[in-house]
C-alpha cells in the first residue's frame, strides 16, 4: 500500500528532475543567448553615442550660425526702419529673450519702439468675453467707433490697436494719452496685460511675437483669439507676426499663412536670432514697399529673408 512517504518522495523527485534540467538548459543556452544579448547592447549603445555626437554636432552648428547672424545683423538692418516707429506686441508663449532680441534688431534698422506690450492668457480665455465686452463700452475713447459684434476679443483687440497706433480699421484717429492710459491700465487691472514700454499712440508698424499656440481646453478659441488679435492690428498698418516655431496643432501661424497671406507678414523661428533678423527685414518690406513676406523654415515659407533688392 502506497502511504504518504512514497508520495513524498515521488513529488520530490520530480521537482529535483525539474531543477536539473532546467540549470542544464539553461547552462546550454546561456551562452549563446548571452553573447546574442550583449551584441545587440553594445549596438545599440553605439547608435546612441553616434546621436548623441550628432545632436551636439548640430547644437554647436547652431549657436555658430546664430552668433554669425548677430554679428551681420547691424551692417545687414541699418538704415532700414530708420524714422519708424514700431509697436512691439508679446502674445502667450512668446520668449522673453526672443523679444528682448528683436527690440534691439530694431534698434539696428534705426526703428524707435514707440511701446511695447505683452497680452496675457487671460485676454484670449473664452470665459472671460463678456468681461472684455464690458470693457469696451467703458473704455473705448470718443474718437474711436468700435465694430458691432460680440466678440469679445474682437472688439477689444480693435480697441487696443487703436489707441496704441493711432489708427482704426486704417483711418488715423485722435488718441489722447490718457485714452491710452485707460486701456492698457483696465486690461493689466484685469490681468490681461503688461506694459514694458508705455505705447505713444503712433506706430508706422506692429511687431507681434507669439508661441506655438494653446494646447489646452479651450485651445481652440484661444488660437482663434490671437488670429483674430493678429488681424485687427494688420487692419490699422504693416503687420508680422513672428512665431517661435511652426509647429504645434492649432498654431496661429499657419491659420494666418492660410487665410491672411496677404495682409500680414510671418516668420516662423523669431525664437532664434536669424529669426529676429527676418522679421525686422520682412517689417521694413512691408512698411517701405508694401511686400508682404512669409519666412523661416517651415511650411508655406518662402525664404529665410526678404529677397535682396
Amino acid at each position: 500500500m502506497i502511504n504518504f512517504r512514497y508520495h513524498l518522495v515521488s513529488l520530490t523527485a520530480v521537482f529535483l528532475a525539474l531543477t536539473v534540467g532546467l540549470i542544464l538548459g539553461t547552462a546550454a543556452l546561456n551562452g549563446p543567448a548571452m553573447e546574442a544579448l550583449e551584441t545587440t547592447s553594445q549596438g545599440l549603445r553605439d547608435s546612441n553615442e553616434q546621436l548623441r555626437a550628432q545632436v551636439a554636432q548640430l547644437e554647436d552648428q547652431l549657436g555658430e550660425e546664430q552668433e554669425f547672424a548677430a554679428e551681420i545683423a547691424p551692417a545687414y538692418l541699418s538704415a532700414k526702419l530708420t524714422g519708424k516707429n514700431i509697436l512691439v506686441v508679446a502674445l502667450p508663449g512668446a520668449d522673453t529673450g526672443a523679444v528682448d532680441g528683436a527690440v534691439e534688431m530694431l534698434g539696428y534698422a534705426g526703428a524707435t519702439v514707440s511701446g511695447r506690450i505683452s497680452v496675457l492668457d487671460d485676454f484670449f480665455d473664452p470665459t472671460n468675453a463678456d468681461q472684455l465686452v464690458d470693457l469696451v463700452d467703458t473704455a473705448t475713447p470718443a474718437t474711436v467707433q468700435t465694430p458691432v459684434t460680440y466678440d469679445g476679443v474682437q472688439a477689444m483687440s480693435y480697441v487696443l490697436a487703436a489707441v496704441t497706433t493711432g489708427k482704426a480699421a486704417g483711418t488715423a484717429v485722435e488718441i489722447a494719452p490718457g485714452d491710452i492710459t485707460t486701456v492698457t491700465t483696465a486690461l493689466s487691472e484685469m490681468s490681461m496685460l503688461t506694459v514694458e514700454t508705455a505705447p505713444t499712440g503712433l506706430a508706422d508698424g506692429v511687431l507681434v511675437l507669439a508661441g506655438a499656440g494653446a494646447t489646452d481646453s479651450d485651445a481652440d478659441a484661444r488660437n482663434t483669439g490671437m488670429v483674430t488679435f493678429t488681424n485687427e492690428f494688420a487692419a490699422d498698418g504693416p503687420t508680422v507676426y513672428g512665431a517661435m516655431t511652426s509647429t504645434g496643432d492649432g498654431n496661429p501661424l499657419n491659420a494666418l499663412r492660410a487665410d491672411s497671406a496677404e495682409t500680414v507678414a510671418t516668420v516662423d523661428n523669431a525664437a532664434f536670432t536669424q529669426g529676429q533678423i527676418a522679421a525686422v527685414a520682412a517689417l521694413a518690406e512691408f512698411i517701405n514697399s508694401g511686400t508682404v513676406d512669409h519666412l523661416g523654415i517651415g511650411e508655406g515659407a518662402s525664404a529665410l529673408l526678404p529677397d535682396a533688392a
